[in-house]
């Protein structure tokens, strides 16, 4: 037993993603350029809650209220995405497909696995991205 212990690789931390719903928007909306006032005027919301949501002190808002501020954000589907999911919604295109299919709980779990290093990890993402690449090319986005 103690052989197949040693044997076993040494968890591979994921890397730093922003993962917080606050801290992500908060990433979004300097890299926007907008101050916290401005993106709440204009995603109808009010500047405290808006700087609550950033610093952690509220829980993340609803759908309507994170679709405003993606918009007002002008973020690209991913990064939409990536806002939905920090807010603990689901993304639209994760709702088109209508349910959870196998493939993405065996892609989600080979990503969060600590035990498949980054070289693996990494190479296993370029595949995906390959084949995604390639059936949009041929099949249209």
């Amino acid at each position: 037993a103690e052989c197949a212990a040693a044997a076993r690789p040494k968890p591979v931390p994921v890397p730093p993603v922003p993962t917080a719903f606050g801290e992500l928007l908060r990433e979004y909306r300097e890299r926007a350029g907008l101050s916290a006032n401005r993106l709440a005027h204009e995603a109808g919301v009010d500047p405290s809650y808006l700087v609550r949501l950033q610093s952690g002190g509220r829980e993340p808002p609803r759908r309507h209220v994170v679709e405003a501020l993606a918009h007002e954000l002008r973020l690209s589907d991913l990064e939409h995405a990536r806002l939905l999911v920090a807010a603990g919604l689901i993304p639209p295109l994760v709702e088109r497909l209508g349910s959870w299919p196998a493939v993405l709980q065996d892609v989600a779990a080979v990503l969060a696995d600590p035990l498949v290093d980054e070289d693996e990890r990494a190479e296993f993402v370029r595949v995906v991205e390959f084949v995604a690449a390639r059936v949009r090319r041929v099949f249209g986005d």
